[in-house]
């Protein structure tokens, strides 16, 4: 017959635990991030010939929310805004041309990775 000393060793941290996991259980807040409003000098579409100026980006969380131009646009007031002089932004350009067997550069050169590799290692990595 366990004894009250036995009884006790395993209610106490019994006790413990109940009392504990419902704070445990809620859930986490999740804070929204504020939204972002990049204003760059221009903005290219890839639908129209020449840049935009004058357009800006609304990014909320991972997406681009809106593009055109600001007083249009309507950006959010709590938005951060980051400013880029001089630049024409392409919202969405995914980049799609890597070369996942190259070294980077500071290690070794172009030439010795392409020119003087043989060829058949070459056809191997690609």
């Amino acid at each position: 017959m366990p004894s009250d000393r036995s009884r006790l060793a395993f209610l106490v941290p019994l006790l413990g635990l109940s009392i504990a996991a419902p704070t445990l259980a809620q859930p986490h807040a999740v804070t929204t991030p504020r939204p972002i409003v990049i204003v760059p000098d221009a903005v290219w579409d890839g639908v129209a010939d020449a840049p935009h100026r004058g357009w800006i980006v609304v990014v909320r969380g991972q997406k681009i929310d809106a593009v055109g131009p600001e007083a249009s646009t309507r950006p959010p007031e709590d938005a951060e805004r980051i400013a880029l002089p001089g630049t024409t932004l392409l919202p969405g350009l995914i980049e799609g041309h890597s070369h996942l067997f190259l070294h980077p550069y500071n290690e070794t050169l172009w030439d010795d990775q392409v020119l003087k590799e043989p060829y058949g290692y070459r056809m191997v990595e690609a």
